[in-house]
């Protein structure tokens, strides 16, 4: 990306240069469209210019601070060797006053014979511990005082890459251009757009809005999951997974829309060309949510059929569940009776398909083909009441 801008950068210093010879001015088509390039190119390499110059004092503020990582080393380095030779001063004074003032032992039988003295390691240990300490806590109180400078110089070090990058994020290299929309069948991508209320222009980091985009989206029953996304530096990316329409169920002299779980889609004056279902008396019906019937155990089954004729590549004009053995129609002429489960099994297994593959080839679409237990299949070319 970086690559990309330094050519664009470099390709605005030529339409400068262009424009600044002055021979341009006698093309005026060539002029006008230089000075358009140039308005358009501003706005971008001047905040890649203030990035820069950000990136540049970060990499002045690190080498300052690794000169004074360098003379802190050396600070510390000579605070220790001035305190380790006070100590050993220090242990000499206390040495030879305790020399002085204590009596010298008397002889013993055990001394040896070359008049050595024996030592009085505990004292002595006492001492070189306490100067030890000392020494250390003076050290210590060193590295404290430069260690502050240390934090307000990285402070200063992440206050300018945090400033250069916040800067670059918000410059209308990163506004919004376009939208791409997936997983739409039912609706267009200028609908799911507008439905999402998205807009161009606008900061594709902090003003996006992909909240909101799915609040405004999630409002219709038609979009089962939305995921909205980023794909840098310009492009939104708008992805649905969409209810599919199942069936359409008689209310009055409209038809109510559901899909295969019974969620209501929407309520429609005009034949919606999906499987129709009669035989059922709407309790209560509001969008977005499951539809209540009064035959709630006949709808479940019929649904659960439905979703198995979509996979078994069948379709039904309409579907009658007002009797115990329902009736589904193939043609307006030719129908299938049986119970909901004993169709859905015979269609899972592939045998209706056949049956109805046969007499299409035998030219027969008129009649009734009656499915019962135990794969029972039976076909009569009238149609049973």
């Amino acid at each position: 990306m970086f690559d990309n801008l330094e050519d664009i950068v470099v390709h605005y210093d030529e339409i400068m240069a262009e424009l600044a010879s002055g021979d341009v001015a006698n093309d005026q088509n060539r002029f006008r469209k230089l000075m358009k390039e140039q308005s358009d190119l501003a706005p971008l390499v001047e905040t890649y210019g203030e990035y820069k110059k950000a990136k540049q004092l970060q990499v002045d503020a690190l080498e300052m601070l690794e000169e004074e990582h360098k003379e802190d080393g050396a600070a510390d380095a000579e605070a220790q060797v001035e305190n380790s030779d006070e100590a050993e001063e220090e242990t000499e004074v206390s040495e030879s006053a305790k020399a002085e003032t204590e009596p010298e032992p008397e002889p013993s039988e055990n001394a040896s014979d070359n008049g050595e003295k024996k030592q009085i390691t505990t004292e002595e240990e006492l001492d070189e511990e306490i100067y030890r300490r000392i020494a250390l806590k003076h050290v210590e109180r060193q590295r404290k005082k430069h260690r502050k400078k240390h934090y307000f110089l990285r402070f200063v070090v992440l206050l300018c890459i945090g400033t250069g990058v916040f800067l670059f994020l918000k410059s209308n290299y990163f506004n919004i251009k376009s939208f791409s929309v997936e997983g739409n069948s039912y609706y267009t991508d200028a609908e799911v757009i507008s439905m999402a209320k998205a807009k161009k222009g606008v900061n594709i980091i902090f003003d996006a809005g992909l909240s909101d985009i799915k609040k405004n989206l999630k409002g219709n029953p038609y979009f089962e999951d939305i995921y909205v996304k980023r794909s840098l530096p310009d492009k939104l990316i708008i992805s649905v997974k969409e209810r599919r329409q199942t069936a359409a169920i008689v209310y009055g002299e409209s038809f109510v829309v559901i899909d295969e779980d019974g969620t209501v889609l929407r309520k429609a004056t005009v034949d919606p060309q999906v499987t129709l279902l009669t035989g059922l008396t709407i309790s209560k019906m509001n969008i977005g949510e499951k539809i209540e019937v009064e035959e709630s155990d006949a709808l479940k089954m019929t649904l659960r059929m439905l979703s198995a004729m979509n996979k078994g590549d069948l379709f039904f004009k309409k579907i009658d569940v007002s009797k115990v053995l329902i009736r589904a129609y193939i043609y307006d002429t030719l129908s299938v009776k049986g119970t909901p489960k004993e169709l859905m099994q015979t269609i899972q297994r592939g045998e209706l398909q056949k049956v109805v593959n046969n007499l299409f080839n035998d030219k027969i679409n008129r009649g009734t083909i009656k499915v019962g237990g135990s794969d029972y299949m039976s076909f009569t070319p009238e149609i049973d009441a």
